[in-house]
């Protein structure tokens, strides 16, 4: 067997294809070039920047600090829960948000 078709075999890769307006890609070409990287590297690694990005502020939630202050006394109220908070709970332990089913891990 050739090494390419073992490297084929071992390396699982997924293709992604979108058409660009000629001058969008011009301005990725140069991008790509004055980082020294070759176009599909450019874009790979480009993508996966703003995807962690993206998914960073997704999964943060940044308080002023009287907002902090305004959350961490109401956690210290002893008051029963809401039947909304409750609902809430509830969906949550389902996994669901808004029509979409989450998996969440016990």
């Amino acid at each position: 067997m050739s090494v390419n078709k073992q490297k084929k075999q071992t390396l699982e890769v997924n293709r992604m294809n979108f058409r660009l307006s000629p001058e969008i890609k011009a301005k990725i070409v140069r991008a790509a070039a004055i980082t020294g990287q070759q176009l599909t590297d450019f874009a790979v690694s480009t993508l996966n920047e703003k995807a962690n990005e993206i998914l960073e502020q997704h999964n943060s939630i940044v308080l002023k600090s009287e907002d902090y202050e305004f959350f961490l006394a109401s956690l210290s109220e002893e008051k029963e829960p809401s039947l909304n908070s409750l609902k809430a709970a509830n969906r949550y332990k389902q996994g669901q948000r808004k029509g979409v089913k989450h998996h969440i891990a016990d």
